[in-house]
């Protein structure tokens, strides 16, 4: 129990390592030390490749960042607490994944910078891999998230000065990740599912055949 509960707060830790590094980079910015625009996500422009990377971690605004903090604290502990060797994969694949897509795909009508759309891929994930794996803990914590941050779905509406195409192909990629993990880790089924399983398998196995019709 005790090494559940530091391991726990390791994760803890991590999470507040990534958003002192999002408040950090803010500062940076507002003193001018970090040009947003040289950094974010310009989409079909080679200057804007180098935003795949590094775009997440820029913000517009103190309320942007602020927007974003208590999310991605929340996510990603879960993340890491739920499926801790799916989750660097997982982070992986939506950061550089959604960021190639909205470079390629998004028009080209400005720069776009945030966490919003590894935020999106995180939730996705979580939600989709209650669906897809089915049992009762990734079921519970899509539950949970569903309830948290069922409002985030108006992310997805197009609107002006919002890049919701970070958040669009952020989530897709996070459904993306849990089709692919979705046999991963699984939990061991317990006593009465593998009861309720016997007792299925013996009752088909207990009909007897069809017998021929005659005509």
């Amino acid at each position: 129990m005790a090494e559940e509960k530091n391991s726990f707060w390791k994760i803890v830790m991590i999470s507040f390592v990534l958003v002192a590094v999002l408040w950090i980079v803010f500062l940076l910015q507002e003193f001018g030390i970090i040009n947003t625009d040289r950094y974010g996500n310009w989409p079909h422009h080679i200057e804007g490749l180098k935003g795949i990377i590094f775009s997440p971690f820029l913000h517009v605004s103190f309320e942007h960042l602020i927007s974003n903090t208590l999310p991605i604290l929340v996510l990603l502990t879960v993340l890491l607490s739920a499926y801790p060797r799916m989750a660097l994969p997982v982070l992986f694949f939506i950061h550089i994944v959604s960021g190639i897509l909205v470079w390629m795909l998004a028009p080209d009508t400005g720069v776009h910078i945030g966490i919003s759309g590894i935020i999106y891929g995180i939730a996705a994930f979580l939600v989709a891999s209650g669906i897809f794996r089915k049992d009762r803990g990734s079921v519970a914590i899509a539950i949970f998230v569903g309830l948290m941050y069922g409002g985030m779905v108006i992310g997805f509406i197009p609107t002006q000065g919002v890049s919701w195409q970070s958040h669009l192909y952020g989530a897709l990629c996070g459904v993306v990740m849990a089709i692919i993990f979705r046999k991963t880790d699984l939990p061991e089924p317990t006593g009465i599912e593998l009861e309720k399983t016997e007792e299925e398998r013996h009752f088909f196995e207990s009909g007897e055949p069809n017998q021929p019709t005659e005509n």
